[in-house]
């Protein structure tokens, strides 16, 4: 019965595939992806907004931008350990991350925009007769943020050019799936949860530039967490009634957390730009997670490690703050006008400890890659193109506090496409 308890938390982990450091996504314009977000510091594209509002006062007349990035991630599964060294592989999937923006110039200096974009999503999904099957069969998230924002430039104090942003974060969807089958019973049994975000949540987001020179920005941006709850219902097949009984709702609160940015961004050469960005995220904030169920569950008795009662409970997470590095190149105008290309590299430290960690989330330290280019179409539209490529280093687990010991491998390619406008 132990595995029941899995069962349920597991609905509102909302763990991804992209692994972006826990469940974050990063990737919410296509033109920053071709520098791996390496975009804090510049203030030349409507997707500021996310990156930091305060470039948003660079912008003049009216600017959009739509896109979107295709995730297929992979992973690959040895165990589980010590009593097998099997191989087993994640399912095919490719999952779609939109993004769009669009800004407004109020007056010299003062612009105002908005963005929507995902910033936590995606899922995994296993076969479902593989042998860690009442771990996780199929695991998914799908969320949707919407963040008006200003940005304004400060009066000329002779020291540099220092603008200022700030916006709101508003949660208004979130969707959650989970599959899986219970083991304990022969025949097996199956179990589903879908779980919805149960009303908007807030937060907030606000960054500062400061332009010495021409050749030098600095910048610096703060998001907030938001907190959001999440209710569900669960659906048992071919289970026995006086465990598992049908018509079972349950909630719980969900915080994403903060993150803050320190980003220098270099112009040494005419159309060449170099930014580097230092990113901190605040994953401690996920310690643990309890679930609230609307009736008792007769089989939560058998599960005195983890249980509350029969109707609530709390499982540790215990996630960690991390940091990343990410660095990119831009060159305007190359071998012909209107022609821009873009290179990244990153490195991201994973949040989840070896003991909370399991095929939900087959994710570890990882090195990142991208390529990118911008085509101006005509002075006004712009066609942009992104590729990163994602590796992992490859994570042996023998400590989780499920008992599902093994070795994950996993890799993720991301494609992107997008059109920028301006007047």
């Amino acid at each position: 019965m132990r595995k029941l308890l899995l069962l349920f938390t597991a609905l509102f982990i909302v763990n991804t595939s992209a692994k972006a450091g826990g469940f974050a996504l990063y990737e919410a314009s296509i033109r920053a992806n071709g520098m791996l977000g390496a975009f804090s510091a510049y203030a030349d594209h409507v997707s500021t907004i996310y990156y930091n509002p305060a470039g948003l006062s660079s912008l003049d007349g009216f600017h959009a931008s739509a896109g979107a990035t295709f995730i297929s991630p992979s992973s690959k599964f040895r165990g589980p350990l010590p009593h097998s060294k099997k191989e087993y592989e994640m399912v095919d999937q490719t999952f779609t991350v939109p993004n769009a923006f669009a800004s407004y110039q109020i007056k010299d200096g003062l612009t105002a925009g908005i963005g929507v974009y995902a910033p936590f999503g995606l899922g995994t999904k296993w076969p479902e007769n593989w042998v860690g099957r009442d771990e996780a069969v199929h695991t998914e998230l799908t969320s949707l943020f919407i963040n008006p924002s200003i940005g304004y430039t400060l009066p000329d104090f002779g020291i540099g050019k220092i603008q200022v942003g700030a916006g709101l974060q508003m949660a208004v969807h979130g969707e959650v799936t989970l599959s899986r089958a219970v083991t304990d019973f022969v025949p097996e049994g199956d179990f589903r949860l879908e779980g919805s975000l149960d009303e908007p949540a807030y937060g907030y987001n606000a960054g500062i530039l400061y332009t010495p020179t021409d050749l030098l920005t600095i910048g610096f941006t703060y998001r907030s967490e938001v907190e959001t709850k999440y209710s569900g219902n669960a659906m048992f097949s071919n289970l026995p009634e006086s465990g598992f009984p049908s018509g079972v709702n349950g909630s719980t609160t969900l915080t994403f957390p903060s993150s803050w940015v320190a980003a220098l961004n270099v112009r040494p050469a005419e159309n060449l730009t170099f930014e580097v960005d230092y990113l901190h995220w605040g994953w401690s904030s996920y310690d643990k997670l309890a679930i609230q169920f609307d009736r008792n569950i007769p089989a939560f008795e058998d599960l005195p490690t983890y249980q509350q009662s029969t109707q609530t409970l709390s499982r540790p997470r215990d996630y960690k703050d991390t940091w990343q590095i990410r660095a990119g190149v831009e060159y305007q105008n190359i071998g012909l006008p209107g022609l821009t290309v873009r290179g990244g590299i990153a490195f991201d430290n994973t949040p989840v400890p070896d003991k909370t960690y399991d095929p939900t989330l087959p994710g570890a330290d990882r090195t990142l890659f991208s390529a990118g280019a911008t085509y101006a179409v005509t002075p006004q539209l712009s066609v942009d193109v992104s590729y990163i490529y994602i590796r992992f280093k490859e994570r042996k687990n023998t400590s989780s506090m499920t008992g599902f010991d093994g070795v994950y491998n996993s890799k993720s390619h991301l494609p992107g496409i997008g059109v920028s406008f301006k007047l």
